[in-house]
């Protein structure tokens, strides 16, 4: 597990996740744990110490960490991808947290990213036009079948959280943004309703 720390541009290993059972225990790298500007990802949930610390009862990840999983959009993303493009009958628990984790981008709001490698970090961003966006949003809800391009623009949606079809889209200035797309089961106009709610 990675992650930015204040003032870094460049990730660093901040620990592992192990699988116990059907939980995920955190453990710090000792690397992290004797850098000088070392923080704990939350407090008191993982404190900054040596050794196994398993999630809370009832929970298979700590919540810090599970709360930089995707959500029903990202998921639904992830099973197509996985699943060869025929996820519909798919139940959305079935895969194990830790391929949600390792196949959402790394673009995702927080701090904290997941990798198979604690040697190099490998960025997954995926850049896509609103148009583009939008094209593959619409194919997903219809289950209808769609190209490489398209499943690969629909990356730039699974990491950011939610359950509406959303990606994250890169302004002109470099600002990241995230675009909201509306679904055929709408009764009313709900991405309009939420801007004029901003």
């Amino acid at each position: 597990m990675w992650t930015w720390l204040a003032d870094r541009v460049d990730p660093v290993v901040a620990g592992a996740l192990d699988p116990v059972g059907d939980r995920l225990h955190f453990v710090y790298g000792r690397s992290y744990l004797e850098r000088p500007d070392a923080v704990p990802l939350y407090l008191p949930e993982l404190p900054l110490q040596p050794g196994d610390q398993p999630p809370p009862d009832g929970m298979d990840l700590a919540g810090c960490l599970a709360d930089g999983t995707p959500e029903a959009w990202g998921r639904r993303v992830i099973l197509r991808r996985v699943h060869a493009g025929d996820s519909r009958d798919v139940d959305p628990a079935a895969p194990p947290t830790v391929t949600y984790l390792l196949e959402s981008g790394t673009d995702r709001i927080g701090a904290n990213d997941y990798q198979a490698s604690a040697k190099t970090h490998v960025p997954r961003e995926t850049h896509a036009t609103l148009e583009e966006l939008l094209t593959a949003a619409d194919r997903l809800q219809a289950g209808e079948p769609f190209s490489e391009e398209i499943d690969r623009v629909l990356d730039a949606g699974t990491s950011v959280g939610g359950a509406r079809p959303k990606a994250t889209v890169t302004a002109a200035d470099g600002r990241a943004l995230i675009a909201k797309f509306s679904t055929p089961t709408d009764t009313y106009p709900v991405v309009k309703g939420e801007a004029v709610a901003m």
